[in-house]
């Protein structure tokens, strides 16, 4: 009894710590704490309403992930998006849809490639969030149908740092139609459903190069002031 009895505060101690840094990573990228936001160790422990220990270990983990950067006697700074990142995200993005790709044609089962009809209309009422987190969830369910644990963990993991990237741009989707994209999906869909692999690629290429071009654009005029 006094094992688990002693057991609970270090429980608490994991959960609190895993809150803060799951609540920091989803602000930074949708953006909420927008890149080149400068952070601070105790305005994040009142906020949180814990010590300094759990932020700091949240804004280590983040570091190593490329979210921040540690500025020396400065404290904590988002990182920016730069042009370089984006496009070797993109690049990378790319190469593991291809093989995503593949693998959902070969392995998964035709309930579940009919499951992905849900993905041919996009309505935003339905999505709290709106096209980002329609598009976010469409990507996340290839990705979850390719059946390789490893390649799925990756392409999530890509596909949420993207977001930030995505935020930035978000304004040139709205002025544009979402239903442009959503018809792109639904092509993809229907290569998916018909097992034909090559074309299945090659539109998932397609879609991911538009997207790159659209996020590489936005930010490009971001940085020359345009």
């Amino acid at each position: 009894m006094r094992s688990t009895d002693a057991s609970k505060p270090a429980n608490i101690s994991r959960l609190l710590r895993e809150t803060v840094y799951e609540q920091l990573r989803a602000d930074m990228i949708s953006c909420r704490l927008a890149p080149g936001t400068e952070i601070r160790e105790a305005e994040l422990a009142a906020r949180f309403e814990v010590s300094k220990s759990p932020v700091r270990d949240a804004l280590m983990r983040l570091e190593r992930e490329g979210l921040v950067i540690s500025l020396p006697r400065q404290g904590y700074r988002v990182a920016p998006v730069s042009l370089k990142d984006v496009q070797d995200m993109f690049h990378l993005r790319a190469a593991l849809e291809r093989a995503c790709m593949e693998r959902i044609v070969l392995y998964a089962s035709d309930e579940q490639l009919e499951e992905l009809n849900a993905f041919r209309h996009f309505n935003p009422s339905e999505w709290n969030g709106g096209f980002v987190v329609y598009n976010r969830a469409f990507h996340h369910r290839l990705a979850q149908l390719g059946t390789n644990i490893r390649m799925r963990d990756h392409l999530i993991d890509l596909i949420d740092q993207m977001e930030r990237a995505v935020q930035i741009s978000l304004s040139n989707i709205n002025k544009g139609d979402p239903q442009s994209l959503v018809q792109e999906h639904s092509e993809l869909i229907d290569a998916l459903q018909a097992r034909v692999v090559k074309r299945a690629q090659r539109l998932a290429e397609h879609h991911i190069a538009a997207a790159g071009k659209r996020v590489r654009n936005a930010i490009s005029k971001i940085v020359i002031g345009v």
